[in-house]
């Protein structure tokens, strides 16, 4: 069972991340120095508020005496923490990139980027309840989703580069979709690795 004071910290970070992505969606959609401006702040927030919370962990595995083990899976989630921040940053390099070069998208292009921006949303704001409640069911019926979800992002990959081909979208736009789409599966992934190292710290039975 996760102690009230990790799980409120843990939520406290997983919280700001699904923020930032917001941020980033929003950017995708109306890119203005605003938007990015906002993210950047939640940047310096997500990172401040996960070296906090690195440092209580081990602060409290050592006055605790918890020991090493008490405290591997927290690092282990503190850690896809900030795997998340580094591909949110990715997302508003490639964004930025894509604001100041003007590049677009097709309109499959962009419903596509859309619809894998919604799920990795979806996804990371159902965090803080799985923390919270450590609820198995959901962490597996969430893990199930991202499966799903991936084998669309990778169709959408491929989909794309048969596009580039036929010469429907343009070769400068193809290294800006990819590295998007690249980012979101990397959001995926480690939202569904929190949930999975959640699940395993939960009561047995």
């Amino acid at each position: 069972m996760i102690e009230k004071e990790v799980a409120e910290k843990l939520v406290e970070v997983a919280q700001i991340l699904g923020q930032m992505l917001e941020q980033a969606f929003q950017v995708f959609r109306k890119p203005t120095e605003e938007s990015m401006g906002e993210v950047g702040e939640s940047v310096s927030q997500v990172r401040q508020s996960s070296a906090e919370l690195t440092h209580f962990l081990i602060a409290k595995s050592s006055s605790d005496e918890k020991g090493k083990e008490w405290v591997k899976p927290y690092l282990s989630i503190t850690s896809n923490f900030e795997r998340m921040t580094y591909n949110i940053e990715g997302l508003i390099r490639q964004l930025k990139v894509m604001t100041k070069d003007e590049i677009f998208f097709s309109d499959r292009g962009v419903k596509e980027i859309n619809d894998i921006f919604q799920e990795a949303m979806d996804f990371l704001e159902s965090l803080p309840e799985i923390i919270l409640t450590q609820n198995k069911s959901l962490a597996q019926h969430i893990g199930e989703q991202v499966r799903s979800v991936m084998k669309i992002a990778n169709a959408y990959a491929g989909e794309h580069e048969e596009r580039l081909l036929r010469g429907i979208c343009l070769p400068k736009s193809s290294p800006i979709y990819l590295g998007i789409l690249e980012s979101l599966k990397g959001i995926i992934v480690y939202t569904l690795e929190v949930g999975g190292t959640i699940a395993s710290l939960a009561p047995k039975g």
